[in-house]
């Protein structure tokens, strides 16, 4: 049997929110190092949470599928917060219809509920409760966005998921709406210059 499957059996034999230290899956033979980085594993999978240096809990599972379609996307600006306890699903689009516009500047997109075009973006399973939590105090939720639960669909079929949108929000006058986000960096000095110009 795998180090990873005998660490996973024992931890299944604890009770929710005990906290244990990591002497607690002393495995004959392996390193206090290697179980370490597992325990780091099982936290980034949401299996169990590290509470303080040394000790960890067993959590209840938690998994949240988020639609994101801006900055959040895989080589955006804001990915990081991706990087760790997600799975990405792949590509994926919204079933229904919304319209989709930008700050003035260009610097993130946002979704109204206006039935325009279906969005496309990327599909990540969160599998840590705080994470979405740290995800809605990034993007200002409830207060700017609101995260909503929508129908999104990828090449593996039909999901249930988070996404962003501005409920209030009214549709920009001077923007064509978008069906994806690219932001790179010469269309931000475009749409910065654009902006500059309507200034002066």
């Amino acid at each position: 049997m795998h180090t990873i499957d005998k660490l996973e059996r024992k931890i299944n034999a604890l009770p929710i929110g005990k906290i244990v230290p990591f002497s607690y899956v002393d495995l004959k033979a392996v390193s206090k190092d290697t179980i370490r980085k597992y325990l780091h594993r099982l936290h980034e999978r949401g299996m169990i949470s590290i509470v303080k240096r040394g000790y960890f809990k067993k959590i209840e599972p938690f998994h949240e599928f988020l639609f994101v379609y801006g900055s959040l996307k895989k080589g955006f600006d804001n990915h990081r917060f991706l990087e760790k306890s997600t799975k990405r699903l792949g590509k994926a689009s919204t079933v229904s219809k919304f319209g989709m516009f930008e700050d003035s500047f260009g610097n993130y997109p946002y979704l109204i509920t206006k039935p325009i075009s279906k969005i496309d973006g990327e599909l990540y399973q969160i599998n840590r409760k705080e994470l979405l939590e740290e995800i809605d105090e990034f993007e200002g939720a409830p207060d700017y966005y609101q995260r909503k639960k929508i129908k999104v669909k990828t090449h593996h079929g039909v999901n249930i998921a988070y996404a962003y949108i501005r409920i209030n929000a009214d549709m920009p006058k001077d923007q064509k709406p978008l069906k994806v986000w690219q932001n790179n960096a010469d269309y931000k000095v475009q749409k910065l210059n654009s902006f500059l110009e309507k200034l002066h």
